[in-house]
């Protein structure tokens, strides 16, 4: 083979991310032209209001896979609505699908919502497309990107510019962290007034968009689940930024989820069911607030933030 040439891996990839484009780009129609309209809205919870799905949410799922399937039918679907009846046994390529992140705020007529397409390969993210509501003639900002490839938004090549504050969250400068944030974890003193112009949006995909373009200069998104974050890990990735999750020992940088990959049913089920917390954003300020953010280790709010960062 001519060194010049792609590798097999490189044209998968390089299809993939296409794919996911077009298939974001309809989806994002889609759930703009349903924005503001009649929907019809179900709970799937117990609890009244805290698990909504709409008739909008399984279209756009549904949209999507069908894209994927014709043209990857190899390919196993990790979405957040319309789980199979029976897990099948983890493929190498994985598609993790949030049809609408942020489902209570297009509900309510908010605009911070996403959709959001993540690749994985053997449980690490390898491409990556968000589509969020935007202002502008176009309307909407989709952001994308594949292992290797840089990150793209809205069709020009996009990276996170070096902070300029030691590292130190700027004031004015906008981020978000989860509402139970102070009640899981300890903030050291040079944190502490230093958590920068702090934002909670209600959707985890929304939050790492705004990482990814620098419109946000840190994130950290709780209680989520693998479509919420698949998409978003590659993509802050190939812009140069860095994730990070809880570890024993303090923060330790989030890849995916290679470690838990066995190819089998079990594989399925525990993507289907982690939760975590994310750290993410440009590469200093991410350093700095995990380094004085710790997690709290005693009682009930240790287990359940344990529970949190999927450990």
């Amino acid at each position: 083979m001519n060194i010049t040439e792609p590798r097999s891996d490189d044209v998968t990839l390089q299809a993939a991310e296409e794919l996911a484009v077009r298939a974001i780009e309809k989806a994002g129609e889609f759930v703009a032209s349903r924005f503001g309209g009649p929907m019809e809205v179900m709970q799937k919870a117990e609890k009244v209001g805290a698990d909504l799905v709409t008739d909008v949410d399984k279209a756009s799922q549904k949209l999507i896979v069908e894209m994927i399937e014709e043209r990857f039918p190899d390919h196993q679907i990790l979405g957040e609505e319309d789980p199979p009846d029976e897990e099948p046994p983890a493929a190498d390529y994985m598609w993790a699908i949030d049809p609408i992140d942020g489902t209570k705020n297009f509900v309510n007529g908010s605009p911070v919502h996403a959709v959001s397409i993540g690749l994985l390969h053997r449980g690490t993210p390898v491409v990556g497309a968000i589509w969020t509501p935007w202002t502008g003639e176009r309307g909407s900002a989709l952001v994308h990107a594949r292992t290797g490839n840089g990150a793209w938004l809205n069709g020009e090549k996009t990276s996170l510019q070096p902070g300029g504050n030691g590292g130190v969250p700027e004031a004015g400068r906008l981020a978000a962290i989860p509402l139970g944030l102070r009640s899981g974890f300890d903030i050291a003193e040079p944190l502490r007034g230093n958590l920068g112009e702090v934002r909670m949006t209600g959707s985890t995909c929304y939050e790492l968009m705004m990482a990814a373009t620098g419109s946000m200069q840190y994130v950290i998104n709780g209680y989520s689940h693998v479509w919420d974050y698949a998409a978003g890990l590659v993509i802050i990735q190939e812009a140069g930024g860095v994730s990070m999750q809880p570890s024993e020992d303090g923060w330790e940088v989030m890849k995916g989820w290679s470690d838990i990959f066995a190819g089998d049913v079990e594989t399925s089920r525990r993507l289907r069911a982690w939760k975590g917390t994310v750290l993410s954003g440009q590469p200093d300020i991410a350093r700095f607030v995990s380094q004085n953010l710790s997690r709290r280790k005693r009682g009930l709010l240790s287990r359940a933030w344990r529970s949190l960062s999927g450990k």
